[in-house]
Formats: C-alpha cells, sequence, structure tokens
C-alpha cells in the first residue's frame, strides 16, 4: 500500500519536477556554461575563458565600478520596498482588521488592483503624471503652491531611483497586505483578550504578542521583496530607459544586464559570456541572501 502511495505521489509530482527542470534548471545551467566563454551569442561556444568573466566584473577598474554601483541601487531599492511593503504593509494591514468589515474588503480590493495592471502600463502612466510641464502632479504642486516640490523626479539623479522604487512598492503593495491579514487572522483572539485583560496597550499589544507570532510571515514576505529587488527591470526600462538615466542613476543588475548583452541601445548581441556572468553573480546574491532569510524563518516558526 505504502508503495503505491509512493507510485501515486511520483506521477503527480513528475510534470512538475520535468516543467522545473526544463525551464528552471536547465537554463541556469546553461547560463553558467556561457559564462565560462568569451562569446558573442553568435555561433559556437570556442573561447573558453573560465572564470575570466567573472574576475573582469568583480575587479576590473573598466567593469567593477558598474556593478558595484548596480549591486548599491538594488540593495537601495530593497530597503525603500521592505520599508513601504512589509512595515507600511503591515501596519495597513492592522488597521484594516479594526475597522468595519465590508469598508476593509473595499480598501483590501483597492489595494490590490495596481496587482492586475500590466506594469508597462502603471509605468507609462505615472511617466505621464509626473512629467515636469503637463504631468498631473506638477499642476496638483503648483495649484497648492507647493512649487519647491515641482522638481524633474525622473530626471534627478536624487530623485530617480526612490521615485521608481516607491512606484513598484506601491503597485505591489495588495498582495503583502492580504497576507499580512490572513496572518493576523490566525492570531489566537484568546491571546489578545488575555493581553488586554493585563492591561497592555495596543501599541504593546502589538509588538509584544501580534507581532512575534507573525514574524515568519512578515520574513516571507521579506524574502519576496529581495528576490523581486533584485530581478527589477521592466519599471526602470520603461521610464529611463536602456542607459538607466538620468547618468545611471537607476542601473541595476538588470538594466546592466541588458546592456552588457545587447549592447547600449539593444542593436546586436555583445558580450553575452560577460552578461551570462553578471546574470550568475545576481543569482548568487539572490540565493545567498535568500537562504539566510529562509533559515530565520524557519527558527521563528520554532520559536512559536
Amino acid at each position: 500500500m505504502q508503495r503505491k502511495n509512493r507510485t501515486v505521489i511520483a506521477v503527480f509530482l513528475a510534470p512538475a519536477v520535468l516543467l522545473y527542470l526544463v525551464f528552471i534548471v536547465y537554463p541556469f545551467l546553461s547560463s553558467l556554461r556561457y559564462s565560462l566563454y568569451n562569446w558573442d551569442g553568435v555561433g559556437p561556444l570556442k573561447d573558453f575563458v573560465g572564470l575570466k568573466n567573472f574576475t573582469y566584473i568583480l575587479f576590473s577598474p573598466q567593469f567593477a565600478g558598474q556593478f558595484w554601483r548596480a549591486v548599491y541601487h538594488n540593495v537601495y531599492f530593497f530597503v525603500l520596498s521592505m520599508i513601504l511593503t512589509s512595515i507600511i504593509g503591515l501596519g495597513l494591514a492592522y488597521l484594516l482588521m479594526r475597522i468595519r468589515e465590508t469598508a476593509s474588503r473595499w480598501l483590501q480590493v483597492i489595494y490590490f488592483i495596481p496587482m492586475v495592471v500590466p506594469p508597462i502600463v502603471v509605468a507609462y502612466l505615472w511617466a505621464m503624471y509626473l512629467e515636469p510641464n503637463d504631468g498631473a502632479i506638477p499642476v496638483l504642486l503648483k495649484a497648492l503652491h507647493l512649487n519647491f516640490l515641482n522638481i524633474a523626479f525622473l530626471g534627478s539623479e536624487q530623485w530617480a531611483l526612490p521615485v521608481i522604487a516607491v512606484i513598484t512598492a506601491w503597485a505591489g503593495m495588495g498582495l503583502p497586505i492580504l497576507i499580512f491579514i490572513a496572518a493576523l487572522i490566525g492570531v489566537p483572539s484568546e491571546v489578545l483578550e488575555a493581553a488586554k485583560v493585563d492591561g497592555a496597550s495596543e501599541f504593546r499589544t502589538f509588538f509584544s504578542v501580534v507581532f512575534p507570532m507573525i514574524k515568519p510571515t512578515f520574513l516571507t514576505i521579506t524574502t519576496l521583496n529581495f528576490v523581486g529587488a533584485f530581478g527589477v527591470f521592466d519599471y526602470i526600462f520603461i521610464m529611463e530607459g536602456t542607459q538607466a538615466g538620468p547618468n545611471y542613476a537607476t542601473d541595476v543588475i538588470g538594466t546592466l544586464f541588458y546592456r552588457t548583452a545587447f549592447g547600449g541601445f539593444g542593436t546586436t548581441a555583445q558580450g553575452m559570456g560577460l552578461a551570462t556572468a553578471l546574470a550568475v553573480l545576481g543569482f548568487i546574491i539572490v540565493m545567498m541572501a535568500s537562504a539566510i532569510l529562509v533559515l530565520m524563518q524557519k527558527r521563528a516558526s520554532a520559536d512559536l
């Protein structure tokens, strides 16, 4: 009977495992192979260079500065995303649990709407809203006599990256809120009532009782934020182009990979081996950070 159950399980798992091998494992192993060659993306692999592509990315004066700048921008993107989606998202979810159910459901739908809109639509709309001369936001700022805030956000080296990070977090806020609400629903009401009887304030109840019980969920959202921050490309590509302007102020690993693989304007395949080495390094960074966060999540779950 046990052997039969194993066969049934294997049959059901086989399609998923096959898809995973074809679309995840095989492309990654192929990328790892390409990264060991000086390859322009056309023709067979001939010029084996070993780890030269990796050392060039990490240590060469010509490329290392661009790579570490892109990594810094990805980390910066992650920090802002975590603050907005993990911290503020948790706060909004907690507030939604405190209001009437009908209003809470409507607000959940409103928060989730941007997630079902294609990123290209969201990016173009916000680019139109932020247009310095006739955009909705500059016009509103002028009407409110807040001219000191009327700057070219997407054309500013100081503001372009945080503005795009805020837009990206706003568009993806709905899912973390729903996940946090599901976690908050799972907090036993007896525990909350006991804290109330003991005289704990709302603030103390949240940080001493509620948050420790939903900490694994918080770390899960943080992990997803990190993966998303290091995979960001579409919003920057649409709003700032392949050059990740202004003056590479929004350059991330995704845009750097695009320019390295396809050239500055995507006309020809250039340095595909170097680009795949860059992608492998990005993958390693994400895997290491994700492993640490998953370990923290397991420990938090074990403490409950």
